[in-house]
């Protein structure tokens, strides 16, 4: 059997799973687009991640696999949105093993770096310029879930998971600059 990669059902605006038709204009299919935008996001960053070039920084720190486990987790707070958003159960669910994993990854990270006294100019090499635009997209998740929260009750887990995916990402974003002997630049105001 071939891949079918259109149905055209949704060409008049709206999106039916089961009986539940919902217009294409619901906030759930922003917050459902900006997951899917966050998570492409990061399979480009995973992909300069996994280079020849960064495997003396990936010693210590696999970032590619961090990338990837963060990837599939998104996928779940995918799965869980969309079922919430269709009123389906939520079979899956953000596990706190799944914010410990970031909480860990960034512990690990915050062991080697230098304390943060300033604010940090995004930038520096270019995979940490693509994960503090990650960083940026990870807010703007979170604070479209939040939004959606008000309406359509989500896990405190995912919202916590949520919230420390901007942190890892800030942490990953300067690991690599520092890993690479890319010296941090602060505003200067």
């Amino acid at each position: 059997m071939r891949t079918k990669f259109f149905t055209g059902a949704g060409d008049a605006g709206k999106s039916k799973i089961g009986k539940l038709e919902i217009s294409k204009a619901d906030f759930l299919f922003e917050v459902l687009g900006a997951l899917d935008e966050l998570n492409s996001w990061l399979g480009f960053c995973r992909v300069e991640a996994g280079e020849q070039v960064y495997k003396k920084i990936n010693k210590n720190l696999n970032i590619a696999a961090v990338l990837k486990e963060i990837q599939e987790i998104l996928f779940i707070v995918q799965a869980g949105i969309a079922a919430i958003g269709f009123n389906f159960p939520v079979n899956k669910k953000i596990s706190p093993q799944k914010t410990a994993f970031l909480e860990n990854t960034i512990k690990k990270i915050d062991r080697e770096l230098p304390p943060l006294k300033k604010f940090v100019v995004p930038g520096g090499s270019e995979i940490s310029a693509r994960l503090d635009v990650a960083r940026a997209l990870s807010r703007r998740v979170e604070r479209q879930i939040v939004i959606f929260n008000r309406k359509k009750k989500v896990s405190p887990e995912t919202l916590k998971f949520l919230n420390r995916l901007s942190s890892a990402l800030f942490a990953l974003a300067r690991y690599v600059n520092y890993k690479a002997a890319v010296r941090e630049e602060n505003p200067g105001y």
